[in-house]
């Protein structure tokens, strides 16, 4: 069975970009084979190794889409901000339930909140359009300009639906202020601070202690997010010993 994750949510500042930046990486890491993919209506913004999908691309037919999709046993697809309502629109327009059904395509839906509530507001669309026919994963990214109201979430709306669901949820540890000063220095965010290839070399070590509990946290989830086409290759299997047969007494003449 494949596996679809999309990543979504039109609520700029929630950390959607880190959190697909933190799956590239841990994926990379265990060389798992992969596709990412981005939809999105600027071109500019393509990373390395994301293959770009524009929306008019699935507007009119989904082939396009169940193509690509077809080629890799995981796929994590970003919907770009702003194209959160269009691909709930075209997945019901579509009926791309059934033909994922028909595919053999599981999919997860995992959506980047913070504090603000209006970051849940994404939540909520989501689970009137997927219903209970895709896997809910919430991603919580707390950020220091949403920090007064941290019960949020836990007396929310979204939440209680989330629950409904059986939604599996992360929180990602927050950046501190030395690391936010970095960033400022460097003129750069927590997000594109993730593109680097060594983020503690170049960003300090509290760059690096950050990084290594959110890998932590994507680590504590895998099988559910990743599901069973997770193979690691930096972690080979060991070969089963078998039990050494036990020497047979001599009986004593």
């Amino acid at each position: 069975m494949k596996k679809l994750i999309l990543i979504q949510n039109d609520y700029s500042g929630a950390g959607k970009s880190t959190v697909v930046r933190l799956f590239r990486r841990y994926l990379a890491n265990h060389h798992v084979a992969n596709q990412f993919v981005l939809l999105s209506e600027d071109r500019r913004t393509i990373e390395p190794d994301v293959i770009h999908m524009d929306p008019s691309e699935i507007e009119v037919e989904a082939d396009s889409l169940v193509d690509l999709i077809d080629k890799a046993d995981i796929t994590v697809m970003e919907l770009a901000a702003g194209m959160g309502e269009f691909f709930l629109r075209q997945y019901e327009q579509h009926e791309l339930n059934e033909i994922f059904q028909q595919m053999g395509v599981e999919t997860m839906v995992v959506v980047p909140v913070n504090n603000d509530r209006e970051s849940f507001d994404s939540v909520t669309d989501a689970a009137e359009v997927y219903s209970d026919n895709v896997q809910y994963l919430i991603a919580h990214n707390t950020t220091s300009a949403y920090t007064e109201d941290t019960n949020a979430w836990d007396v929310s709306y979204a939440a209680r639906v989330m629950d409904m669901f059986e939604a599996v949820e992360l929180r990602f540890p927050e950046a501190n202020i030395e690391m936010q000063q970095v960033f400022r220095q460097r003129q750069t965010t927590l997000a594109k601070a993730m593109l680097d290839t060594d983020p503690e070399a170049t960003f300090g070590k509290e760059c690096g202690k950050w990084l290594r509990r959110a890998i932590g946290q994507v680590e504590t989830a895998r099988q559910y997010v990743f599901g069973d086409h997770f193979r690691s290759l930096a972690e080979p299997d060991k070969p089963t010993r078998k039990p050494r047969a036990k020497k047979k007494e001599l009986a004593l003449a």
